[in-house]
């Protein structure tokens, strides 16, 4: 039986030179000390209840952790339990809360752990140990001097066990994992608790060897059945491979002679398309030409209109150019070239386009344009107009040849690129040369004698952790009653229903290939419509203040029986979050009974300034009067004040003021 486990037992904490709690000028910085029993800090959100208790746990993990994969696993003891260094932006946690960064801020704390006595000093701006001192003497600043000397005291296998062992029975903090209902935390915890260091070694490297070499085996069968089915591919090739070898020399010509075409026909089609777009410009230019000339031959017969009849109205020198526009009738616009030479004779001899009579005309205001002007001006638009439907012919024809290659040649580059797959295809059919495939059937020859290598040494390896699994049942088996009788003392006091820890037998899996019989603790418990107790399969099975205290009455039942009246720590952080009223009561006098002023345990609980009877009934029943200086802290008084504390900072004081009188009577 295991009997040197030991818990820190805390006795002095103290912050020196850090922004965010200043402290009081005859008391500098933030001070703690702990007497045997019940040590209370209240405060209100901001003022660094959750900062300091983290702080704490810091000062005893140094700048070390488990992993996040660890802390988060859905199976505990499948994740490595070594201890891994925090990232620099963990370390600097503290720094980050106040402006100076932490420079010369340090902390140090005092604390017992088996027979030594311990002071730890580290910087918190980044956790680095500055010195350790052991019943007095300095060791030195190294962590890993640091980290050997707790194990040992602790009575433990590995700084990993000591952060595992903080995390789920000295700190109850909000991820903290469920023991009640949490298989594999139970099975690492009564390891670490119940089992000689060596033993409790053996148990853990055995059931992470058995992990990697499932894990191993896996990965093996993976490749393995890879290999097999390359190998079985192959060998198929070999069988169809005349068929395939056809195929592939009926196709290879016909793609050469297809690329070849496809090349030529993209050359062609872009020499087409070139020549298009330079007719394009060529027609925009003629038809912009004649355009301009169209323009330039109205402008001039307005002018000789004008300069004829300058006493007409501007409507009906514009009717009067429309007479002569292109030689065809403004009414019906038919071809009439008579009409028009007899039109453009009167206008050449002064007289009316209409009538024929002289247009008596004084003389003209402006020099009007000759009708020799008009004619050359008439027969480029005639010439411009010829060129651009000359043009236009062209350009479609250009265009119709510049479709069909077009259209050809998408048809071509389907039949190219569909064949061209179908190659690959028929080529990746192809078997590789014969030596590939001997020396894949040599690798598959390894890889099938590996797994058989493998799976013997797994079976094996099973029996004997299965062997060493059943040792350490029953060596958890002669602490079982003793464990649910604390449990039961806690936890009925707690609750109102029947409760009770029910040591069960189960199979449970190694890995994803071997299976053991283990034991674990369930619970019982009454309550709802069952009229009886019944299995609580899950944390959702009960209200959340009665998981909340199940829980924690299960580890105060761990640390009084594993501790064997040595006694241990319990820092909880805030309680208040999920009590009912009807709780509050038994909630403080369960917790004072375990941290009763006679007990050997510290008791250390951080809660906000708040209404109801838990603080009082804590005071009344954990804190003697003579003692409040030591026991009881109001942050208000050492850290620095939020806006809620300037604003309304007498409303809270005269509020702790009332809980000290209800609690101390005083």
């Amino acid at each position: 039986m295991h009997s040197s486990i030991s818990f820190p037992i805390l006795e002095h904490f103290h912050v020196h030179e850090y922004g965010l709690y200043p402290g009081k000028p005859d008391r500098p910085g933030l001070q703690l000390t702990f007497r045997p029993g019940l040590t209370l800090v209240v405060g209100t959100n901001g003022l660094g209840k959750t900062t300091m208790a983290t702080m704490l746990f810091r000062m005893l993990s140094g700048p070390h952790d488990l992993s996040h994969q660890t802390l988060n696993a859905t199976e505990l003891g499948g994740q490595s339990l070594d201890e891994i260094a925090l990232p620099a932006r963990q370390k600097a946690m503290f720094a980050d809360r106040v402006s100076d960064r932490a420079a010369t801020a340090h902390a140090e704390l005092q604390f017992r752990l088996g027979e030594s006595r311990v002071v730890v000093k580290r910087a918190i701006k980044n956790l680095s140990l500055m010195g350790l001192w052991v019943d007095g003497k300095l060791v030195g600043n190294k962590e890993g001097d640091y980290q050997q000397h707790v194990v040992t005291c602790a009575g433990l296998s590995s700084f990993g066990d000591w952060l595992m062992f903080l995390r789920q029975l000295v700190f109850y903090f909000e991820d903290r994992r469920s023991l009640v209902w949490d298989a594999s935390a139970q099975r690492q915890v009564f390891r670490m608790l119940f089992l000689p260091p060596t033993a409790a070694r053996d148990l853990y490297t055995k059931e992470r060897e058995i992990l990697k070499l499932d894990s191993g085996i896996r990965n093996t069968n993976a490749a393995l059945g890879r290999l097999e089915a390359r190998v079985d591919e192959e060998e198929r090739k070999r069988t169809d491979s005349q068929d395939v070898l056809s195929q592939v020399r009926s196709l290879q010509p016909l793609q050469e002679r297809d690329l070849e075409k496809q090349a030529q026909l993209v050359s062609e089609v872009n020499d087409i398309d070139e020549f298009r777009r330079g007719l394009r410009r060529q027609l925009l230019e003629a038809e912009d030409r004649a355009s301009r000339l169209q323009e330039q031959l109205e402008d001039g017969r307005l002018q000789i209109i004008h300069s004829q009849f300058p006493s007409k109205s501007e409507t009906a020198k514009y009717l009067l150019s429309l007479l002569m526009l292109d030689g065809k009738c403004a009414v019906c616009s038919e071809e009439s070239p008579g009409f028009s030479a007899t039109i453009e004779s009167r206008a050449e001899h002064s007289m009316c386009v209409l009538c024929g009579s002289p247009a008596h005309v004084e003389g003209p205001e402006t020099a009007a344009p000759k009708f020799e002007s008009l004619a050359e001006t008439r027969d480029a638009l005639e010439r411009a107009r010829v060129r651009a439907a000359e043009l236009q012919s062209e350009l479609r024809a250009v265009s119709e040849s510049y479709d069909n290659r077009s259209s050809y040649m998408l048809k071509l580059s389907d039949e190219v690129s569909a064949r061209d797959k179908l190659l690959t295809s028929l080529i990746k059919s192809l078997p590789t040369d014969d030596e590939m495939q001997l020396q894949a059937k040599k690798e598959l020859i390894g890889l099938r004698h590996s797994v058989d290598q493998d799976r013997a040494r797994l079976e094996k390896l099973t029996k004997e952790f299965e062997a060493t699994a059943q040792n350490f049942d029953r060596s958890v088996f002669q602490r079982v009653e003793q464990i649910k009788r604390a449990f039961n003392r806690y936890a009925k006091d707690f609750l109102f229903e029947d409760v009770a820890l029910k040591w069960t037998p189960q199979v449970r899996q190694v890995g994803q290939l071997q299976t053991i019989e283990t034991s674990t603790f369930d619970l019982d418990m009454g309550g709802t419509d069952f009229g009886v107790s019944h299995r609580r399969e899950g944390p959702s099975a009960v209200s959340e203040s009665q998981r909340e205290f199940i829980d924690l009455a299960f580890r105060m039942a761990l640390i009084e029986i594993a501790g064997e009246g040595k006694g241990g720590s319990l820092v909880i952080d805030a309680p208040e979050s999920s009590l009912d009223a009807v709780f509050v009561e038994r909630a403080a006098e369960v917790l004072c009974r375990f941290g009763q002023p006679s007990s050997t345990n510290r008791l250390l609980i951080t809660s906000n300034l708040i209404d109801g009877r838990l603080l009082p009934d804590l005071i009344r029943l954990g804190v003697p009067p003579a003692e409040k200086r030591d026991r009881l802290l109001n942050l208000m008084d050492v850290a620095v004040p939020t806006a809620a504390v300037k604003a309304v900072g007498d409303k809270y004081r005269k509020e702790w003021e009332n809980i000290l009188i209800q609690g101390l009577g005083q």
